[in-house]
């Protein structure tokens, strides 16, 4: 017999399949008897001198993969940033491949002649090894209207169920429960949390503190040294731990912490002020 959660975790997955096939149902594309244009469109093409080659059937293949495409307002592709006056065109280089999608899914040797292998920092700010073109001139940018002979046509009555849906889900954390039963992690998706938050204001109040009472620290005090990089903005202090009985809370002792410039760290400064602590 179903109790009374079994029942709303039905009702939960019947909800979200219903959500799923909507979704699908959602537009509807109509053919237009003439094409209406939306903006400009500029892409890659081969250059006049790659066209002469002897290889350029093979340059064709490979602009199918790395070419790219960029749909604009403005015919000079030149846009403002984050509310600023100033113009800046949009940069469009051509695509790299990644490593691993060139091993497991392209694997041509006949283009191996064309790319090189190079360390490329990546968007989680990773250095990943992609295959990068060696000759970008050999392909030029174009500029033409953008035509559009399709249009994607919404039914009122999805988009109303849709709604409802929605409203029903968010009433109940439909989504977060769905995710739960099907062993899903959200952590990505949902952020720090409010203790994490509370946690790092207070620790944000204590490094204040410590800035403050600085020269109240005793000078017998064991000293730690921490170097500062132009992308680190806050210095986090390791405190030693004072043995207590126990059942009993520890009780932080203070610690000086001496900042010292940009620098690889020397070792006699682990051996002579740690005093045989590790940092991990």
């Amino acid at each position: 017999m179903l109790d009374s959660r079994d029942q709303e975790d039905r009702e939960i997955i019947a909800a979200i399949r219903e959500h799923k096939a909507l979704l699908r149902r959602r537009y509807t594309t109509i053919k237009l008897d003439k094409p209406i244009q939306r903006g400009w469109r500029r892409f890659y093409t081969l250059s006049q001198s790659a066209t002469q080659r002897k290889d350029h059937a093979i340059l064709e293949e490979i602009l199918r993969l790395i070419g790219s495409e960029v749909v604009c307002r403005n015919p000079d592709f030149r846009v403002r940033r984050r509310c600023r006056r100033a113009l800046v065109e949009i940069d469009q280089p051509l695509r790299s491949i990644i490593a691993h999608q060139w091993d497991t899914r392209i694997m041509r040797p006949e283009w191996l002649p064309y790319f090189s292998r190079e360390l490329l920092l990546a968007r989680n700010l990773h250095w990943q090894p992609y295959w990068v073109f060696r000759q970008p001139s050999l392909y030029e940018l174009r500029v033409e209207r953008n035509w559009l002979w399709y249009f994607d046509e919404v039914d009122p009555a999805i988009e109303t169920r849709l709604s409802e849906l929605e409203r029903w889900l968010e009433a109940r954390r439909g989504q977060q429960r769905y995710d739960w039963l099907k062993g899903r992690s959200r952590h990505w998706i949902i952020g720090d949390t409010e203790k994490q938050r509370a946690l790092r204001r207070l620790h944000q109040r204590e490094i204040a503190q410590a800035y403050h009472d600085f020269p109240e620290v005793d000078p017998n005090t064991p000293k730690r040294r921490i170097r500062l990089s132009r992308w680190q903005t806050i210095v986090h202090l390791f405190p030693r731990r004072s043995p207590t009985s126990r059942g009993t809370p520890l009780r932080t002792e203070p610690v000086r912490v001496q900042l010292l410039p940009p620098g690889p760290f020397s070792t006699h400064h682990f051996s002579t002020n740690l005093k045989g602590t590790s940092l991990s």
